[in-house]
């Protein structure tokens, strides 16, 4: 994910389930979702950002996500994962675009998807 892309994530925040928040539950949202507290459940939102502090454990499905906290559970972003260097995630991912920072800690296995220029499906 571009400089310009992260930037305008981080500014479409409409909702912030804040450090201390526990939630237990799914969440589903159109919009992006920021995330410092403790999530058990699935997670369907347009973009999530997960703070360093964040524990979700739960399914993830996204357009665009960017992960700096722990996450257990799989995660499946129509466009891109950006891992940062304080993550861990100990699930499965599947992305258009991943990018995985050095010092960041990753235990499962990734798929690649490319999407086709006309028809807009998936290819695996």
């Amino acid at each position: 994910m571009s400089k310009k892309q992260s930037k305008n994530l981080l500014e479409s925040v409409e909702t912030l389930i804040g450090e201390n928040a526990v939630i237990e539950g799914s969440i589903t949202t159109d919009k992006v979702i920021r995330i410092d507290g403790k999530i058990t459940g699935n997670i369907n939102a347009y973009g999530v950002i997960v703070g360093q502090k964040a524990e979700i454990t739960g399914d993830i499905e996204t357009k665009n996500i960017i992960i700096s906290g722990l996450i257990k559970g799989n995660i499946n972003a129509s466009e891109t994962i950006e891992v940062l260097s304080q993550a861990n995630i100990v699930g499965d991912i599947k992305a258009n675009i991943l990018s995985i920072a050095q010092g960041a800690c990753f235990y499962g296995k990734s798929e690649m998807t490319v999407k086709e220029n006309n028809s807009g499906e998936e290819k695996e």
